[in-house]
């Protein structure tokens, strides 16, 4: 090799030799010899050579090469156009282009789709189009090559019915069409569309491929479509899409899917049956458990997940504290805030907004305020969720303090803020300060009260006894109540014994939520708190017969950082049922002398 600059080499050779130039020096010995024989101008040679310079990212003696080609063809213009493409000069490969549409080149199919791509990487819609006239000039606009090209253009711009059109002038055969629509009606959350277009597909006759499948299995977690879920995944497992658990992007879609249509349980079992998991696959499981309820069963992911030593995003920070709020585990939530710390994650809204809520939650207000100072940069909602998380604890007087702070320092209150407020004045009875805001919501801020504004305001009134201004409220309404603002009536009725009223509420619930147990619940405690037991019965028998069943509720402690789930219908066993006898006397005798009676029988039952 080192000698080739000094040895002869007949023409019939040279080409042979491109393929063992291992090195650019031995590229450079054998452009000499090239030289030497005089085939350096050669079209074939010539192009042969630059696009050996290309290989090795020399694009500058590639062009010097392609340059003193006295005649240039087809071959050659693409071979320069194809390795900057390769090389990712993208702004190189337009200026040739340009020039070669300049010296009256007709671009072929490969010198489009070239074009197109380079338009498509540097997000330029406007000369992208220039050549998708010049392909339907030359009759190209629907070649296999071409048409896909220009699909993919227009679904990365965002133009979905450019991409249509093109679409729909290509031949029915060629998937790849199918699956960069799929995916562009995927990106923009069309999912709608995707349901269409997959249906044409296999109308058509055309085999599902992994790519379909994953943009099918997206849709339908965003629809809540677990039927046609289910069927997808079943349609995958009989393609083998899923042998081995290569396709993670598949699988992860799957249990995204999954967990958003309500199977946690199916999503789960996936998730265990998947032999390499990354960080993606982690973050849907933990999120997807975290807000289905499934709090304890999300950090046994988390744990597993730092015991393969995977480092966490910040979407997976704030599922897990999310987790550590829904159970109250203070400890667990500062552990995780200290890894936050220690391994040097940045911090950002959501993150210290899930930070916030975690230790409001866990009953840390000092420690939620204390993260709520350090935030570089608040917004509205970090703003609304600090006052929330004063309203919560009952202190009214310092959430009211921060609404006025976050006025004067010029952010202006929303929708989100203002039931934040009115949840704070619901929570310590501050009757006319809540009509106050809720006035100055409409009057002053413009904003149109929700369900959940008026939800706190029933809840306001209803604690205050109320009961028919509550009531008139709701029958004042300019929508459809929902089922939030008849359940914070039903409350109030249940609180003061307005018997009837709560009967009629209750149906309007039940037609509102007919499998949910909650209105029959609360109907059942106001019958039960007037020694309507007849009533009691026929309520209880009625729920029966629907086939509701009232969820069993849970508890949660946390001791030297371990959480304890129980609930009612555990047992209490040995030493530890006479401790939690005796602190349950001291507490009764304390919340009596508060002027409070309990009403232990279910708990001493127990």
């Amino acid at each position: 090799m080192s000698s080739w600059s000094q040895r002869s080499f007949p023409t019939s050779m040279l080409g042979s030799l491109f393929p063992r130039c291992t090195t650019l020096r031995s590229l450079h010995q054998l452009h000499a010899q090239l030289i030497i024989n005089g085939v350096h101008l050669s079209t074939i040679f010539a192009s042969k050579l630059a696009n050996t310079y290309f290989c090795f990212s020399s694009s500058y003696p590639a062009r010097k090469v392609f340059d003193q080609i006295p005649v240039k063809n087809s071959h050659s213009w693409n071979t320069m156009l194809s390795g900057y493409l390769k090389t990712n000069n993208l702004f190189e490969l337009l200026h040739l282009y340009k020039f070669a549409r300049a010296e009256n080149h007709q671009p072929d199919s490969f010198a489009l789709v070239f074009a197109i791509r380079a338009c498509t990487g540097l997000s330029l819609l406007k000369q992208g189009l220039s050549v998708h006239l010049e392909a339907i000039r030359a009759g190209l606009e629907s070649r296999d090559y071409v048409a896909p090209a220009l699909i993919s253009m227009y679904v990365e711009s965002g133009c979905l019915l450019d991409a249509e059109k093109v679409f729909n002038i290509v031949s029915a055969e060629n998937c790849s069409v199918w699956n960069l629509l799929l995916q562009g009606y995927s990106r923009a959350s069309m999912d709608v569309h995707v349901f269409d277009l997959f249906n044409r597909m296999r109308r058509c006759g055309l085999e599902v491929d992994p790519c379909s499948a994953l943009y099918f299995a997206r849709a339908c977690g965003n629809s809540g479509a677990g039927k046609e879920g289910r069927a997808i995944h079943g349609l995958s497992i009989k393609k083998n899409f899923l042998e081995f658990g290569s396709n993670v992007y598949l699988q992860t879609a799957l249990i995204d899917m999954y967990k958003k249509s309500g199977f946690i349980d199916f999503a789960c079992k996936l998730f265990d049956e998947m032999p390499l998991k990354d960080v993606v696959v982690f973050g849907a499981m933990i999120t997807g458990l975290a807000h289905c309820g499934k709090a304890y069963e999300s950090l046994c992911v988390f744990r597993n997940m730092l015991g393969e030593e995977i480092m966490p995003n910040k979407i997976i920070f704030a599922s897990v504290l999310l987790a550590c709020s829904h159970l109250g585990a203070l400890q667990q939530g500062k552990s995780v805030h200290g890894f936050m710390v220690r391994n040097g994650i940045e911090l950002d809204v959501v993150t210290y907004s899930a930070l916030l809520d975690m230790y409001a939650k866990c009953g840390s207000i000092r420690f939620a305020y204390i993260v709520f100072s350090e935030m570089p940069e608040k917004n509205v909602y970090t703003w609304s969720a600090m006052i929330g998380a004063y309203g919560m604890h009952g202190l009214c007087s310092e959430a009211i303090a921060l609404f006025d702070r976050m006025k004067s320092e010029n952010c202006a209150p929303n929708h989100v803020t203002f039931v934040s407020v009115l949840a704070a004045c619901s929570h310590s009875g501050r009757v006319q300060e809540g009509r106050q805001f809720f006035r100055s919501m409409v009057k002053d801020h413009k904003i149109t009260p929700t369900n959940e504004h008026y939800s706190c305001m029933v809840d306001l009134l209803g604690r205050a006894g109320l009961v028919d201004e509550a009531k008139a409220m709701v029958e004042a309404m300019p929508g459809e109540p929902s089922a939030s603002v008849w359940g914070a009536l039903l409350g109030a009725c249940r609180m003061h014994k307005h018997i009837e009223l709560a009967a009629r509420v209750a149906d309007k619930l039940s037609v509102l939520e007919p499998n949910q147990p909650g209105a029959h619940v609360l109907l059942c405690n106001v019958y039960a708190a007037a020694e309507m037991w007849a009533m009691v019965k026929k309520t209880r028998e009625a729920m029966t017969e629907r086939g509701i069943r009232k969820t069993a509720g849970f508890s949660t402690i946390e001791v030297d950082r371990r959480v304890y789930i129980f609930n009612a219908m555990d047992r209490l066993e040995g030493c530890h049922k006479e401790r939690i006898t005796e602190i349950l006397s001291v507490v009764s005798s304390q919340m009596k002398e508060l002027g409070y009676t309990p009403d232990l029988s279910f708990v001493c039952s127990s």
